[in-house]
């Protein structure tokens, strides 16, 4: 009989809960800790105060999405400050030979764990998975625009900044729900794309963010690079939501906006925050073809 493999499910929100109770239907033993939730409805996952005591002789340790928020400690909002656990103790506490997974795991870690012989797979990296992570982001922006106007989404103007996953996926959603979208990016050829799809378009050039001042009930914001400064901040129509989605330092003057009270939200990790269990189980099937292609024993 295939013996289940022993994994180690470790901090983060409630994305990791949704890991650990997927990973279960996997064949495998999954031991949790540090996660943000105060009580298990899965009988069959092993709950454990002590990291130390989950990580050892585990096959494979599963960090979150983000692994570290600072790059050094382990992202548990369940654990106090001053009880947090490095990733380093993390590394010198798995068995050589072992898998460590993780999002966007700091380089430091990536070494330490690889000169000790560990296996390190950063499953952020997998194109399926962001891709459909954008989509939940896409819908959860969405869903935040829905909240926070006093309108219909059907024939209301949003200005959307960058042409990524998540700006393509945005656009698709309002656009199929009637509303009017701008897009501005620097890549032309992108540009073109969404003019098929029936948006306006706006290279982003010197003084392009003029043109988003005034006429947009909504502006999101795609781009990690510098974009909306004080001066557009200052002179933006103060009824336009301006939602940040980005990841950092993002493209807004976070000290002007709350000096000026602009209309500003902070969308960072939205998939947690609006549907963890949806963004949870994408990532348990990331982590279930990862630790199959290394032999580690789940199905």
């Amino acid at each position: 009989m295939k013996i289940k493999p022993k994994i180690a499910v470790l901090g983060g929100d409630l994305r990791q809960y949704a890991v650990a109770k997927e990973l279960l239907k996997k064949n495998a033993n999954v031991y949790a800790s540090g996660l943000c939730v105060e009580c298990c409805d899965c009988t069959d996952l092993k709950i454990i105060d002590n990291i130390y005591e989950a990580i050892k002789n585990s096959n494979a340790v599963v960090l979150p999405l983000p692994a570290s928020l600072d790059g050094n400690a382990l992202n548990c909002p369940a654990i106090k400050n001053s009880e947090r656990v490095s990733l380093d103790e993390i590394v010198d506490g798995m068995n050589v030979n072992a898998v460590l997974l993780g999002g966007r795991i700091p380089e430091s870690t990536v070494v330490r764990a690889q000169a000790k012989g560990i296996r390190v797979n950063d499953y952020f990296l997998s194109e399926k998975l962001q891709i459909k992570n954008a989509y939940i982001t896409a819908e959860a922006a969405v869903s935040i625009a829905m909240n926070s106007l006093d309108k219909c989404i059907k024939d209301s103007c949003f200005a959307i900044t960058g042409s990524g996953r998540i700006s393509r996926l945005l656009a698709e959603i309002l656009l199929k729900l009637g509303a009017k979208v701008t897009i501005a990016a620097r890549n032309t050829d992108a540009l073109v794309y969404f003019e098929l799809m029936g948006c306006d378009t706006v290279k982003i050039t010197d003084n392009w963010s003029d043109k988003f001042t005034t006429g947009y009930d909504v502006i999101f914001n795609t781009v990690p690079a510098w974009l909306f400064n004080r001066e557009f901040l200052e002179k933006v129509d103060k009824q336009a939501l301006i939602l940040e989605l980005a990841s950092a330092p993002g493209g807004l003057d976070i000290c002007a906006a709350r000096e000026l009270s602009s209309n500003v939200r902070w969308g960072a990790s939205l998939p947690g925050k609006y549907a963890p269990y949806s963004a949870g189980s994408l990532i348990a099937e990331c982590i279930a073809e990862i630790l199959e292609s290394e032999e580690v024993g789940v199905l």
